[in-house]
This record gives structure tokens, sequence and C-alpha cells, in this order.
């Protein structure tokens, strides 16, 4: 797939997956928006793309992707002033890590309002412009999103109901030629990672090590190739794979007993 000249919108790129999907795009030629909550952040990084000597096209608008009338306002001025979009990809997305009783309703709600509401509300205002431009959209789960997780009470939930509404979109658009693609990844070295450090459970801990670090570079380089071969769900790593074909094909009742013994060892281990 040549991407010169191909215009993609990207949610959370100012750091994480989110900023290495839009470096990476940007090496190939393509014409990068950015989108994220913290403007000077957003800013900085935008600054630093355009000061590249090849002078790459890059737009960049503070945008909360939890708020309706904020996402509309923003896209629509994209548009206007940028182009509308080839392809979308949504990484901007937060984490809560800790024991059920300890995630209050305010953290379990933002968890839910920025992952599922902030991927539906992208997908509302791109989708009429995606089926002009027959064009891709990428929403961003994780293999929390078909593993259920000890200590992902809100996280685990809120990827669950992205991989179901990516699957509802990829029935939906089809007919209008629009891909749809689901990028599922284990553990990735990003800030999100680091900021779960102190509330992570050690029975957490001992169920994500198995998973393995994904570098960022190579997380963002294997979404891309996903959209490049049209693929509907993408889900890098061998071991993750072997993650994803063990929940849908070992019964329930051995599967969940293998969880719960490395719960328990972890939590002794810890």
């Amino acid at each position: 797939m040549d991407w010169k000249g191909i215009t993609v919108y990207v949610t959370g790129g100012s750091s994480g997956i989110g900023l290495e999907t839009a470096r990476q795009l940007l090496d190939k030629g393509a014409r990068v928006a950015l989108f994220a909550r913290g403007e000077k952040g957003l800013t900085d990084v935008a600054e630093a793309f355009r000061a590249r000597p090849e002078k790459p096209e890059v737009f960049s608008l503070p945008m909360d992707v939890s708020v309706w009338g904020d996402v509309k306002a923003t896209i629509d001025e994209t548009i206007e002033s940028f182009g509308v979009p080839d392809v979308v990809v949504n990484c901007a997305g937060v984490g809560a890590v800790n024991h059920f009783e300890k995630i209050d309703a305010d953290a379990f709600d933002k968890v839910m309002a920025i992952n599922v509401s902030g991927s539906r509300n992208v997908a509302a205002a791109t989708v009429p412009w995606l089926k002009q431009n027959k064009g891709a959209l990428v929403l961003v789960s994780s293999s929390a999103g078909f593993i259920p997780v000890f200590g992902y009470s809100a996280y685990s939930t809120s990827k669950f109901a992205v991989m179901g509404f990516a699957e509802v979109l990829r029935y939906e658009l089809a007919r209008f030629g629009v891909q749809v693609s689901l990028f599922c990844p284990s553990e990735v070295d990003t800030p999100m990672l680091e900021s779960e450090k102190p509330t992570i459970p050690k029975e957490t801990r001992a169920l994500k090590n198995f998973g393995g670090v994904l570098p960022v570079e190579v997380a963002a380089e294997k979404l891309i190739r996903g959209i490049e071969k049209g693929r509907f769900l993408i889900i890098p790593g061998v071991r993750t794979n072997i993650l994803y074909w063990m929940r849908r094909l070992v019964p329930g009742p051995i599967y969940r007993f293998s969880a719960d013994l490395t719960a328990m060892l972890g939590a002794v281990r810890g």
C-alpha cells in the first residue's frame, strides 16, 4: 500500500501507540492529523514533526474523545482545514488497574467514557466521510478485550465493549466498502504501562507476564501492516495470538481453572 498523500486521523496522537503510529505513517509519506486531550503535549509533537527536513503535512487540534460535541466540532474543523480522512485510527484510551473495590465510580466511568464512548464518538464523526472515500476505521481494543484480566474490571469491560462495537461496525459498513480493523495488543511499552505500576495487583502482574511486553515501535508497525493487509482482527505477537486461540478453543471451565491457578500462584509468589 502506498501511503503517500493518504490522509490519516490519529487520536491519542501525543504519546504511546498513537504517537508512534503517526511517526511511522509520516515516514511512509502520509498526511497526518493528530488529536489528543493535552494541548501542550500535542503541540510539541506536531511542531517536532513539522521540523523534519522533508516537511511532512501535519495538522493538530486538542480533542476530548469522550465529549461528543467536542469531537464533532473538532472533526468538522479538521475536514475543512486539512481534508477528509482516508484512514482513522482511534488510539485514545486510558486504564485503571486495581482490585475492583478500590476503583471508585469516577475512575470506572472515566475509563468507559474515553474507551467506549470515545470509540463511538470518533466513529460517528468520521464514518460518513469514510463511506464517501471507501476508507478504513481502526479501533483499539486489547488482549484484555478477549481475556478477562484480574484487576482490570474497568479496563477489560471497556475493551470487551470496543470489540463488540467493532464487530457490529464491520457488518454494517462492509457493504459501503469501509474497512474496519480492530487492534488487540497485549502489554505495550507506553506511558500507560508505567502509570499502572503503583496500583497493579500482584495477581495481575503474574497473568500479564505471559503475554510479554511489546515495544511500541513493533506494535505500531503491526497495526499499520494489518491495515495494509485489510485485516479485521490485528493481534501482534505470538504469545498474544496463543492467548486468543486458547480463549476461543479451550473449554470455559478448563480455561477459568488455569486463569485462577495463575492468579493464585501470582499472589503467593508476590
